[in-house]
């Protein structure tokens, strides 16, 4: 930290946050520059040294990998000037994006936070400008993670998840303590968070593959999950029953996901239980396709594997290495039985 006010850079993504409703439809829509946000909260000029940066301006539901590398780049290129930086995203994709950084900013030293709002500033009652507030004093705060600040919560990024479309807190992090909570104003409350440090940036920015995920469902046809394996993908995530089990009976799963791992496609196991980890050796469905070399994605939200499974594939396409990577905690995104 600078012994005067502390230096942040806001990264502008979009989202509600800088949207406007359209006079004739209604509907919200990306608008707002940074700077135009910014006016919205003037006294976060007058408290800290802010600079802005667009990297696109976009409803998140279009934010793409290639967004995630340009925001780790731009960090990477900026890191030594800043306290702390401040992602300006929509919610929809937001845990995807904070889970990207995590894993492509290594040894990180410093805050990267993301916020964004329910409601529009120019709307009453917005929680627009509350957010970037706090986002910005978290970001100036003696702590090294890639966190999502939002509503009342402080949370690690890759173990987010959003679960509401309209309530103030949009996200939780169901299998993880939250690292904070916003009070008077922002404070950490994990004991174990990595603290500031100064140690030199490890940015490996480079996400791959098409991954390909699928819920499964009662009746689902073996058919369905043949056709999508044949479709040229690189990698499988299987969002299955209870701690990992996959149907082995009627609509049996398992000749196609063997045929998978000799395709030598990486097939990822996770659980549909947001408050669960996949522990397939409880019940012998769990243990049938275990057997196949799947890989369990232990107590991972769907939006850090599906986004571990990216980077993974960005570095290399043999399953022994990915299956490294996941036997691996990476940024603090799953936990590793002792």
């Amino acid at each position: 930290m600078s012994p005067a006010k502390p230096s942040l850079l806001l990264l502008y993504c979009g989202g509600t946050i800088g949207m406007r409703q359209d006079t004739r439809t209604s509907a919200l829509q990306p608008e707002l520059s940074i700077d135009e946000l910014v006016e919205y909260a003037p006294l976060l000029k007058s408290e800290f040294h802010v600079k802005t940066q667009t990297v696109t301006n976009l409803d998140s539901t279009n934010i793409q990998p290639h967004h995630w590398s340009n925001i780790a780049e731009i960090i990477a290129k900026e890191y030594g000037n800043f306290d702390g930086f401040v992602v300006i995203h929509g919610t929809d994709t937001m845990a995807y994006s904070a889970s990207a950084l995590s894993y492509a900013l290594g040894n990180l030293g410093k805050p990267v936070i993301f916020t964004g709002s329910q409601v529009p500033p120019e709307i009453l009652g917005s929680d627009a400008v509350t957010n970037m507030v706090n986002a910005c004093l978290a970001a100036t705060m003696d702590f090294a993670e890639v966190a999502i600040v939002f509503g009342t919560k402080i949370l690690r990024g890759n173990r987010s998840m959003k679960v509401s479309e309209s309530e103030r807190n949009a996200f939780i992090s169901p299998v993880f303590p939250e690292l904070g909570s916003i009070r008077l104003q922002p404070e950490i409350t994990y004991n174990t968070i990595t603290r500031r440090h100064g140690g030199a940036l490890d940015i490996q920015k480079k996400f791959a593959g098409n991954v390909a995920v699928l819920k499964i469902v009662p009746g689902l046809e073996p058919r369905v999950l043949d056709s999508m394996i044949n479709s040229k993908i690189d990698g499988l995530i299987l969002e299955s029953f209870g701690p990992g089990n996959i149907p082995n009976q009627e609509c049996n799963l398992l000749p196609a996901i063997d045929q998978a791992r000799k395709m030598g496609i990486p097939v990822l196991i996770s659980t549909q239980c947001i408050y669960g980890t996949t522990r397939m050796y409880l019940y012998e469905v769990g243990q049938s396709v275990m057997d196949l070399g799947v890989i369990p994605t232990g107590d991972m939200t769907p939006e850090a594997a599906y986004v571990k499974l990216k980077w993974a594939l960005g570095q290399t396409q043999k399953s022994k290495d990915i299956e490294d990577i996941f036997a691996r905690n990476i940024a603090g995104e799953v936990t590793i039985p002792d």
